[in-house]
């Protein structure tokens, strides 16, 4: 886990690293969902308390970018901003989840243009993943878990202060657009690849879609 959080890190310095004077920049923003899948959760755990599989909806914004390597082939990058929230009924309690998160998606993209300005396009590549926080809602009343200082749940800690849930993920993807000149549709389903319970049996994993309209400049 630390290895590939390394790594990450230093992918998204270069990342950050590379002139946006030389790509073609602009916002995107649109509705996302994501669908987490629990297994083997444990007895204080989400997962063994909204069921092996629940999904937030919600929407993202922000900053995207277009850098062209040859020909039809591009490195395509962005920034979001997501906020997903979710409802469920559990033992006759309203529980809502409130996630604020950051992508920083990077992607090969290949174009192929019809003319007059209208083109298709494909993408895959990688989707680092933070969750900034995490909220619990119940009946109406913030909760947090006894004992803990904090709100987002991935602030809690167990007796030996080992973190309950690990805000990072690694995800892989892929997608396709439309695009008419400086405007376009975007599609893209992300896979998660990192386990977000650190309990030693409990496995939480994450997949994430989102459907944006851009506008690069």
């Amino acid at each position: 886990m630390k290895s590939i959080k390394k790594i990450s890190l230093v992918a998204l310095a270069a990342i950050l690293s590379i002139s946006f004077t030389a790509a073609q920049v602009g916002i995107q923003a649109g509705y996302g969902t994501q669908t987490r899948n629990f297994e083997n959760p444990e007895l204080i755990s989400m997962g063994s308390i909204l069921g092996d599989k629940f999904t937030l909806s919600g929407f993202h914004v922000g900053p995207v970018a277009d850098l062209a390597i040859q020909g039809p082939i591009s490195l395509q990058y962005g920034l979001f901003y997501n906020y997903l929230t979710a409802n469920k009924n559990v033992l006759g309690a309203d529980v809502k989840i409130t996630s604020h998160a950051i992508d920083l998606p990077v992607r090969v993209k290949a174009h192929f243009p019809f003319g007059n300005g209208l083109g298709a396009f494909v993408f895959a590549g990688p989707n680092f993943n933070y969750v900034a926080a995490e909220l619990i809602d119940i009946d109406g009343e913030r909760f947090t878990m006894p004992g803990q200082q904090n709100e987002s749940v991935y602030t809690w800690k167990d007796g030996d202060d080992k973190k309950y849930y690990s805000p990072f993920d690694l995800q892989l993807g892929a997608g396709a657009g439309l695009q008419f000149q400086g405007l376009s549709v975007r599609f893209s389903y992300d896979f998660g690849m990192l386990d977000k319970d650190n309990s030693e049996n409990g496995i939480w994993k994450n997949n994430d879609m989102k459907i944006g309209i851009a506008y690069t400049f």
